[in-house]
């Protein structure tokens, strides 16, 4: 009996992708008081220099692990690819 191999799937991975040490931002932020100070803690507790290094850091992680998980579909749309790239049993969907 020949192995059941996977359809070729109509999506590759998304070119060109950014890596959390491209991402380059310039960031201004407000909080509320008990927000500002939880961020001061974890910037604080993590060895950040200050709470604005903290949250870029933060933002820059988040981009680049989204970027990661999208995947372009042969169709011209960008999708996520842990939802719309995979089937419930890790295999590439075609649909």
């Amino acid at each position: 009996m020949k192995p059941v191999l996977p359809k070729r799937p109509n999506w590759i991975p998304l070119p060109d992708a950014i890596k959390e040490s491209e991402v380059k931002i310039e960031l201004t932020w407000s909080a509320d008081a008990r927000t500002q100070k939880a961020i001061e803690r974890q910037a604080a507790i993590m060895g950040f220099e200050s709470p604005t290094a903290y949250l870029l850091q933060a933002l820059a992680a988040v981009i680049a692990g989204n970027e990661e998980d999208t995947v372009l579909r042969t169709d011209g749309r960008l999708v996520h690819g842990s939802t719309y790239a995979y089937g419930r049993s890790s295999v590439p969907r075609d649909g």
